[in-house]
């Protein structure tokens, strides 16, 4: 149940963070993608994933599942179509935070949130640590 949970938050903030990436994009220069985001994008074999950078994913992941939870009631009680996108930024902009606190980037995030969705490996490794 936990993992599924885990899966589901880091699926729902992989979208949160493309579409924030891309509105970000709009108002600055556009960084540069770190080497796992790279790989995994361009269809490499991705680099491991060390104990190091997962124990920051769940941590990050657990304060995204909190912001995602408290904006989704938020969004479904929300009639107005304005006020909607306007709380969906503002839980992009919130969760970007959460990861960006524990010392990770929203592409390597998300790097690690597709590989946990084919990576039964990685799964466990995540799990551990929860």
């Amino acid at each position: 149940m936990t993992k599924l949970k885990t899966l589901t938050t880091a699926i729902a903030f992989a979208t949160f963070g493309m579409t924030a990436t891309a509105a970000m994009a709009q108002q600055a220069p556009a960084p540069q993608t770190s080497a796992p985001a790279q790989q995994f994008e361009q269809g490499q074999a991705a680099a491991p994933v060390t104990d190091g950078e997962l124990k920051k994913f769940v941590k990050a992941n657990e304060e995204v599942a909190q912001i995602r939870d408290e904006f989704s009631q938020k969004l479904n009680q929300e009639q107005d179509q304005q006020k909607a996108q306007e709380l969906q930024m503002q839980a992009q902009e919130e969760m970007i935070k959460a990861v960006e606190k524990h010392d990770l980037d929203a592409p390597t995030y998300n790097a690690i949130a597709a590989r946990l969705q084919t990576d039964p490996e990685l799964q466990d490794r995540a799990s551990a640590l929860q």
